[in-house]
Formats: structure tokens, sequence, C-alpha cells
């Protein structure tokens, strides 16, 4: 699948980026180019790929943003792309709340600009890593995500002889960069009180080494336009997590504080993998399911959706990227907000 191949990766640094970077490297690809706007992270993940370089592999690592359409479409003209891997985007929930113009810049008009330009130039596979956060979504993180969703479902439709578009959604990877674990760790290392939302908060939880491996997977099942989703098995309590941290860790559960904090703006107590209407299709593997539903967006919508999303980001206008949002995005509903007033 992936040997003699040429491949990109976006936020290639990143936690799905740089675990797929190394998977692959072991199956001497042609060449593998590593595109990441972080400069520091980008720095480091160039110094452990030099310790475990193949000879027969060229790596490209190239510092830049997915929304710089002159870097974008310089890439991909000069390199004939086989895999596309869509990894980069903006996560955190409520700073892309407070930041709703930098999420949709980034994680929508930047994911429509990959797309656009992965057609243009003949990508064969162009996979694009979304979230859970993505199904009725309440924040604009998730949100931001699901239009960027519903164009690559669009653009998969109207070019089905093209470009192989996948859609691929899980939940929470453990340990990644930024996420609950290694905040409770820290905090356990300074002797602070560890801080959850909420007692009854919950979140599917998956490893990157199950991550890396199902998308490798999807590849070879995949047909374009499909969502796919993961076996997330059972949501997971984050204050049984605290506690077994802090189990692991050592320490006596009667010694350390855990503080409720409530939960942040745009954020679930629980998080869900299917809307109402969906339903899931088997595959023939185990772990990985088509969502059935149709596309409720139609193309024009999604055109003069992004239109004004760009003029919105173009203008810095929070307010009115995220009434676009909603606009065209029916299952969207903040919570916890200040834009639950736009509801």
């Amino acid at each position: 699948m992936f040997k003699n191949k040429c491949i990109l990766i976006t936020g290639a640094a990143g936690t799905i980026g740089s675990a797929l970077t190394h998977f692959i490297l072991s199956y001497n690809p042609k060449k593998i180019i590593l595109l990441d706007a972080a400069e520091t992270p980008l720095y480091n993940l160039e110094h452990t790929i030099d310790s475990v370089n193949s000879e027969s592999t060229t790596i490209q690592f190239v510092l830049g943003s997915i929304t710089n359409s002159a870097l974008i479409n310089k890439l991909l003209s000069e390199n004939k792309i086989d895999i596309l891997f869509h990894t980069a985007a903006y996560k955190h929930v409520p700073l892309i709340e407070k930041q709703p113009v930098e999420g949709i810049k980034v994680n929508s008009l930047g994911t429509k600009l990959l797309a656009d330009a992965a057609l243009k130039y003949g990508v064969n596979q162009f996979v694009f890593i979304s979230t859970d956060k993505a199904v009725n979504p309440s924040s604009v993180m998730g949100a931001s995500k699901l239009i960027a969703e519903k164009y690559i479902k669009t653009l998969s439709e109207s070019h089905r002889e093209s470009t192989c578009f996948v859609t691929v959604r899980f939940g929470n990877i453990i340990d990644s960069n930024g996420s609950v674990i290694p905040l409770f760790k820290e905090q356990l290392k300074n002797k602070k009180p560890l801080t959850i939302t909420h007692k009854k908060a919950t979140r599917y939880l998956i490893s990157i080494s199950k991550v890396v491996s199902l998308l490798s997977k999807s590849l070879a099942l995949a047909k374009t336009g499909e969502i796919l989703v993961f076996e997330m098995g059972k949501p997971q309590s984050i204050y049984d997590i605290a506690i077994a941290t802090i189990k692991e860790a050592g320490y006596n559960i009667q010694d350390v504080q855990i503080k409720i904090i409530g939960l942040r703006p745009g954020e679930k107590l629980h998080e869900e993998l299917l809307s109402e209407n969906d339903s899931l299709e088997a595959t023939e593997h185990p772990e990985i399911y088509v969502v059935n539903k149709p596309n409720t967006v139609s193309s024009t919508e999604i055109v003069r959706a992004f239109r004004n999303l760009q003029k919105g980001v173009e203008m810095y206008d929070a307010l009115a990227v995220v009434k676009e949002l909603k606009r065209t995005l029916q299952s969207y509903k903040s919570v916890n907000s200040e834009f639950e007033a736009l509801d």
C-alpha cells in the first residue's frame, strides 16, 4: 500500500501525524512530505526521524500552513501525491470557542483548500481525519469539522471517478498532546489538584497505535465519499480515569484533591459517535464501520456557506462565521457558550 508511493501528511508533527509518519516509513515509501505549521514540533520530528531514516525514502519537511494556497499548490503540483493524510487541525474545544475565526480558517477553509488542490492535481486518495465532536456539534470546533465533512462529501459526489475522498471519525486519543491524562500526570507531579469538568463526564478513548493501524486498513476498503467510524468501545468516565491515574502514580486517593471545575464553553457531558438519523454498516474489517446517512446539505448550500465563511474570516467577524455555521448545519447547537443566543 505504501511501498514506492508518494505520501503527504498534514499536521505531521502532531500526535496522529507523527505516529503515521513512523508507521509508513517502515513500509518504504518513495517519498514522504511532512507538513506542519508548528516549528518546534516539526524540528523535533525531524530529529526523531533522523535516527530511523530509511535510505530508500526521500523525506521532505515543510514548515507552513494548510491555509497557504501558494504553498499547497506548489507541493501538489511538484509531487505526484498518491495518498494525502489530512490530520492538521485546531482541536481544543474551549480555545476555538473563544477564537472561532481561527478554527474555521484552519479546520474548514484549510480543508477545502487541500481537497480542491487534491482534485486539481490528481491525488489518488485523500483521507480526512474528523472527530466525534462533529456529531451533533455543540462547539465551533465540532461544527468547523462537520462542515468540512460536508464539503468533502459534496466534492466526492461530483467527482466520483477522480480522487477517492474518505472521512474518518474517532474519539480522543489516549495520551495525545494536550489531552487529559498528560494533564493529570503534570498536576500530580506539581502536587496540584486534579481538575475535571464534571464528575459524570465521559469520553470515547482510543490508542494511537490502533488509530494508525485502522487508518491504514481503511485505505484498502473505503469507497469515495464514505464516512468511516472506528470501534471505540464504551465511553470512559473522566473521573474514573483521574482515580486510575492517581493509583498508577503510586499515590493514595485520599491524599490527592480532585477539583470539579465545570464544563467549559462548547463541551458536552457525553460525546456521541452517531446522530439520531445515522446508522452503521459493517465492513469487511470488524472494527471499521460506514456511516449510512444521506448528505442533507446540498452542493449549492455548501458553496454558499464556504463563500460566506471566507468573507467572515477575511473580516475577522466571529459572529458572522458562527451564524453561517448554524444556518448551514441544523444539528449545531451551542452548549455553555456565548453563541447559544444564536440558536
